[in-house]
């Protein structure tokens, strides 16, 4: 049961979901706004049933763009615009800022993260994210990314949770092998499951839970190398 290493998911275990509706909400005005700024008319409900399947279909990203990018384009496409690169990468700022500000900090991921540091314990995350430029921006402003060993995001590495490359990817970086590492992360299939499948311990978590929670009484930690966990 005990480990060298700590891999979590972002959204929904280190970040804390807010009110996802209103989120998703500013989301699909954001890209109706930016729609309007290639001459298309479109209503935010027309928007929003297109996001529906957004993140659905496999799509090649084109070079020099995110895959978020890449969709945001495909979007434009959809109602009978003309987007350019520089569209998209405004568009993919703006929406993912606004976005972001229903999701907050967990007030304990720092403290918790310092704790396992200090047990000599190596700390990643890994995210199905495909606008890898926005997760790094808000790893580094909220404090986090300097704290981290390992940040492994699907849309630099073109393989998603729970598929068994990027749980090895991450591995790999940590300088560990599977069963010396716990994941925690929110989905079950996803992280659990995807991260049992390649021999790592595991724990799900329930977004806005207690982080310390998992590691209290020396659970996956040794006792004797204990400093306030």
């Amino acid at each position: 049961m005990k480990i060298a290493g700590v891999l979590f998911d972002l959204y929904g275990t280190l970040l804390t979901y807010g009110n996802m509706t209103r989120a998703f909400g500013l989301w699909h005005e954001d890209l109706t706004r930016a729609l309007e700024k290639l001459g298309v008319h479109a209503s935010v409900s027309q928007v929003a049933k297109f996001c529906r399947r957004f993140f659905a279909e496999s799509i090649e990203e084109e070079p020099g763009l995110t895959l978020y990018e890449t969709r945001l384009k495909e979007l434009a496409k959809f109602f009978g615009g003309v987007p350019h690169d520089e569209w998209a990468r405004q568009t993919s700022s703006t929406s993912m800022n606004r976005w972001q500000t229903k999701i907050s900090l967990h007030p304990q991921a720092i403290p918790v993260i310092q704790q396992l540091r200090a047990n000599q314990i190596r700390i990643g995350v890994i995210s199905n994210f495909e606008h890898s430029p926005h997760v790094r921006k808000v790893l580094r402003d909220c404090g986090l990314l300097e704290l981290l060993d390992a940040v492994v995001l699907s849309g630099e590495v073109h393989s998603k949770k729970p598929e068994p490359k990027i749980f090895r990817l991450a591995l790999k970086d940590l300088g560990l092998e599977a069963p010396q590492a716990l994941f925690v992360g929110d989905d079950p299939e996803r992280d659990i499951r995807g991260a049992a499948a390649v021999g790592m311990q595991t724990q799900l978590f329930h977004n806005g839970d207690s982080l310390f929670a998992i590691f209290k009484n020396g659970k996956f930690i040794s006792t004797n190398r204990q400093n306030g966990i």
